[in-house]
């Protein structure tokens, strides 16, 4: 009977253990930011690990009629690659500290 209790000690501490480096890698992420350029440099987008948007910058030259859907493609690819980039960083991060427990898979926002 004693043991049990061993047993689950044992397992809240890991827990608590688990839920400190867990806050750590979230404010790791939430402090990374990762830039993104489209259009030579005209398109600017900056993502934190969290997928937030901290910056998004368009050159007032590309605020044409004329250039319309290359500034909508230009901008779809850019957040894309952010989104991309910021999920695969979360995953490494989250693998690193779990050893692999997560199998690859981000956690959503």
């Amino acid at each position: 009977m004693l043991e049990k209790f061993k047993n689950m000690g044992k397992a809240l501490k890991d827990a608590q253990n688990m839920k400190g480096i867990m806050e750590k890698v979230q404010k790791e992420l939430a402090s990374s930011v990762i830039p993104i350029t489209e259009l030579d440099g005209k398109i600017k987008i900056e993502i934190t690990g969290e997928l937030k948007v901290v910056k998004f910058e368009i050159d007032p030259s590309l605020l044409t009629p004329d250039k319309k859907a290359q500034v909508e493609k230009a901008v779809r690819e850019g957040f894309t690659t952010g989104i991309n980039k910021a999920k695969n960083m979360a995953t490494e991060k989250l693998q690193s500290v779990t050893g692999g427990l997560f199998n690859g898979a981000a956690p959503t926002a």
